[in-house]
């Protein structure tokens, strides 16, 4: 299995994560700050995953960053509150995660040098 149809998979997991929170704890109400970039953060990781493979490992990348900093803000949220968010903080670590994968790897394969073996 390659790298960008193991992030289709990731991003596709991480949006229904998202989609079933925003449904089912309530976080859709509009006094929410969240509610639209969680919302986006969902979509954005549908629709990348879903992209034909010359577009999908950029628009995975955007997904994945973009559900990083999102996630990234709301982890913080709790800091300030004294709390933290250790679920969060494991979507953040799996988002950045793949991101940083799958730009390493499409820089290796644009080099070549996933074919000769060096990094």
């Amino acid at each position: 299995m390659n790298v960008v149809t193991a992030a289709r998979g990731v991003a596709a997991a991480l949006s229904l994560i998202m989609a079933v929170y925003l449904a089912v704890d309530g976080a859709h109400r509009p006094a929410n700050l969240f509610l639209w970039p969680d919302v986006a953060v969902a979509v954005f990781l549908a629709v990348a995953a879903a992209l034909p493979a010359r577009r999908a490992r950029a628009a995975l990348i955007f997904a994945f960053g973009w559900s990083g900093g999102v996630l990234t803000t709301s982890v913080f949220g709790y800091v300030v509150r004294g709390e933290f968010a250790w679920p969060n903080f494991g979507l953040v670590l799996v988002s950045v995660g793949m991101a940083v994968l799958l730009a390493v790897t499409g820089e290796r394969e644009r080099h070549g040098g996933a074919a000769r073996g060096d990094g």
